[in-house]
């Protein structure tokens, strides 16, 4: 019996290995032949836009690498804190570690979101992982929604656009957490009764847990403390760490390529709207009613996808010609949500869970830029 369990662990992992050498050869190919082709045709889209000016080809995709090179940066960031989390955060880590109460379960969240560096553009793989691994959902939803308002990059990046205005980057800040926080509570008060996470992306971690040889190191799985004895000499344990960076390493690879189409796809998306709305957004926006400005600025905010590393410097240039309130909402509700993390969220999270996360922070949202609006020139 035993030896058949481990005939077909062997041949799993030899299949799991030919098939992972299959997706290697076929990136490989890309790279060789798709990677020349691509430069072909960018290079030929000046021309095609020149004899055709009804067709910003040449613009989208200039606005496609714009948006890629902000993205790509803190893409590799958060892939690394993703990875992190996936080889060694476990169970029984979070167990031991996380917050007892749910209150300082919101703290931590807080916390790690104003010292976390992780943009917008990819805080769903780690908040895919942290759930997971068994962190109490409201918690991490808390943490989802923090992390890129008050991330220290999107902080500096405020206070920085708006100098002359240092209100702007307080409000930020303090609506950021407000709105984290209520979004939170509001899964506490109605918690949701099932998983969240879709089934391949449970079994892509247990998966990762079974075929974990090094548990002490690369945390995929969990044994006594009797079976680290073999650790305590040195060559098992210079082995065990270099088998847990190999594992590390390996999902660093695995998730930014899992990402990269989702992030390529919201920005080619998000390049086009951008070209429809011109140089000035807000002249697509009725700048004479609060109540039209606020929901515009949010589907501006939506479609636009900016990077919250950079947003402040776009909100700046608008901060003219429209409300106050109506750009407070475009810096808050931009980060939380936008194409590209809502692609990631589909990609992860179950339907019902995503439509009810963007239903709450949408109203949350709101009601912050309500209160910016009545409160702003008390507050300045």
């Amino acid at each position: 019996m035993l030896k058949t369990e481990t005939e077909a662990k062997t041949t799993s992992q030899v299949e799991k290995a030919s098939k992972a050498k299959q997706a290697n050869s076929a990136n490989y190919l890309f790279l060789i032949a798709g990677v020349p082709f691509v430069a072909l045709i960018i290079a030929m889209l000046p021309a095609l836009q020149a004899r055709n000016p009804w067709l910003p080809v040449n613009t989208v995709i200039r606005g496609v690498s714009g948006l890629l090179l902000q993205a790509v940066p803190f893409t590799l960031i958060g892939v690394l804190v993703s990875a992190a989390v996936e080889t060694w955060v476990t169970e029984d880590f979070i167990e031991k570690h996380a917050p007892k109460s749910i209150a300082n379960g919101f703290l931590a969240a807080i916390f790690a979101g104003v010292c976390v560096p992780v943009c917008d553009c990819v805080v769903v793989p780690t908040f895919s992982r942290l759930v997971a691994r068994k962190l109490p959902l409201p918690c991490a939803v808390t943490f989802l929604c923090a992390v890129p308002v008050v991330n220290p990059v999107s902080i500096w990046a405020t206070w920085y656009a708006f100098a002359d205005v240092p209100a702007v980057a307080v409000t930020r800040v303090a609506l950021g957490v407000g709105v984290a926080l209520l979004v939170g509570v509001s899964f506490v008060i109605f918690p949701v009764k099932s998983q969240v996470l879709r089934r391949n992306v449970l079994e892509k971690v247990r998966a990762d847990c079974s075929d974990c040889a090094d548990c002490a190191y690369c945390g995929g799985c969990n044994k006594s403390q009797s079976g680290h004895s073999s650790y305590k000499n040195s060559s098992s344990f210079k082995s065990g760490i270099k088998n847990s960076l190999k594992t590390y390493a390996h999902h660093i690879y695995s998730d930014f390529m899992r990402l990269m189409p989702i992030i390529l796809f919201g920005t080619i998306v998000a390049s086009i709207i951008r070209v429809w709305l011109g140089a000035d957004p807000a002249s697509k926006v009725n700048t004479t009613i609060v109540f039209v400005a606020i929901p515009a600025m949010m589907l501006i905010a939506y479609a636009s996808s900016l990077c919250s590393s950079s947003d402040a410097v776009i909100a700046r240039s608008l901060a003219s010609s429209l409300p106050m309130s109506s750009v407070i909402v475009f810096l808050l509700f931009g980060p939380m949500l936008d194409i590209k993390n809502t692609l990631m969220l589909v990609e992860d999270c179950k339907t019902s869970f995503v439509l009810r996360l963007i239903a709450t922070i949408v109203v949350f949202c709101l009601f912050a830029a309500l209160i910016v609006h009545f409160a702003w020139g008390v507050m300045l």
